[in-house]
């Protein structure tokens, strides 16, 4: 008690003192902008998750609390400059976590705003922007209000899978370490990638344009069968660069596929005659297919082919587009002992390998692109 007490002084000197991190021991950095955001009752919990994704405990820790606006709160947990983990206490899930891409919050101690995979926001004085994506600035909270109804939903099917194994640690008022040792060390999951995954990962590919997610996914896609079956000629070289890799300037791949005249945000279906036209243009021997929700989606990656997943979202910029569409491209999944995840691309750089639960997603999985070739 003693020892907590001295602590707790410890961080109350340091507040006062306007200072923004203080140390733990073995090394913890803890850094808020409010005192009761900066001590986690489950930090013991999170250095353990954090050992079981990358071998071994986080040199540094940062715990930020995260909030919607309907008075959720969730952890955040960085390990520097790369790594994030999203914690729901409720569930005991880490419902979005990458042991390898930066925290979307990094740098960022102000009011910050998570409504699920790719919706992250941070509050500058009476509006907010989004952390990643340059065009999101300046969103009113009335504007925000439209992702509620969508992260509730995500929420609740989410909530529907529990990882019994945190909660039962969670529910010890001690954090005993060997219970916390064992519980994680004897946890079984099992990745399952589709061939050459480094095809995906390390890719070139042209930037996302705003909210032309599902083409950049298309391009991931193309060019992923592209080296992994050099013979089938499914990119021709006028898209790439002397090294076999995607242009990212110039007229790119992502161009040529907005050409066909579909619209920049998309869906399945929009992605999957995107792909049919650009097949039929340069005589690829492929189809591609689309479905809703998760149908098909892990037979695909199991027989060895990414898949294209959307999670539909309302518009926070613009009234004439009332419904947009965030798109990553799945090409594994971690089988687990209570919560299966996909492992995927953001299309985003730096976040090429994050883990989503399989419920974990903007209003769920609305719909799904399959590209076979032939």
């Amino acid at each position: 008690m003693k020892k907590i007490v001295s602590l707790l002084l410890v961080v109350s000197i340091i507040t006062t003192m306007g200072l923004n991190l203080f140390a733990l021991e073995n090394t913890e950095i803890m850094k808020e902008s409010k005192l009761k955001d900066t001590v986690s009752s489950y930090l013991p919990i999170h250095k353990e998750m954090v050992k079981s994704t990358t071998g071994h405990y986080p040199d540094d820790i940062v715990v930020k609390k995260l909030t919607d606006l309907a008075g959720t709160e969730l952890e955040l947990i960085e390990t520097g400059k790369s790594g994030y983990y999203i914690f729901d206490p409720v569930s005991g899930q880490y419902i979005e976590f990458s042991p390898n891409a930066p925290s979307p919050y990094l740098n960022e101690f102000g009011e910050i705003k998570y409504f699920g995979p790719k919706s992250y926001y941070v509050k500058n004085d009476k509006t907010f922007s989004h952390t990643i994506i340059e065009e999101q600035k300046n969103i009113s909270e009335e504007r925000l209000f439209l992702l509620q109804d969508n992260f509730d939903i995500m929420m609740e099917e989410s909530r529907k899978n529990k990882d019994y194994d945190v909660l039962s640690l969670m529910n010890n008022t001690k954090f005993e370490k060997s219970a916390l040792t064992d519980t994680f060390s004897t946890r079984s999951y099992q990745d399952i990638y589709v061939p050459a995954p480094s095809y995906i990962w390390d890719a070139a590919y042209p930037a996302n344009l705003g909210e032309s997610c599902g083409y950049v996914a298309a391009c991931l896609v193309l060019q992923y069968w592209n080296r992994r079956n050099p013979s089938a000629g499914v990119v021709p070289s006028q898209f790439l660069d002397s090294s076999g890799q995607l242009k990212t300037t110039g007229y790119t791949l992502q161009d040529h596929l907005l050409s066909y005249g579909y619209s920049e945000s998309s869906y399945g279906w929009t992605i999957r005659n995107v792909l049919n036209d650009y097949c039929d243009e340069f005589n690829v021997s492929a189809t591609a297919s689309y479905s809703f929700g998760k149908i098909g989606v892990n037979s695909q990656i199991l027989d060895g082919r990414p898949v294209i997943l959307f999670g539909k979202v309302p518009d926070v910029q613009y009234d004439h587009e009332p419904i947009i569409n965030h798109a990553v491209t799945a090409y594994g999944i971690r089988y687990g002992t209570y919560v299966n995840r996909y492992i995927v691309h953001y299309g985003w750089s730096g976040y090429e390998q994050v883990y989503l639960g399989e419920n974990t997603w903007i209003g769920g999985i609305g719909t799904n692109t399959r590209f076979v070739l032939d």
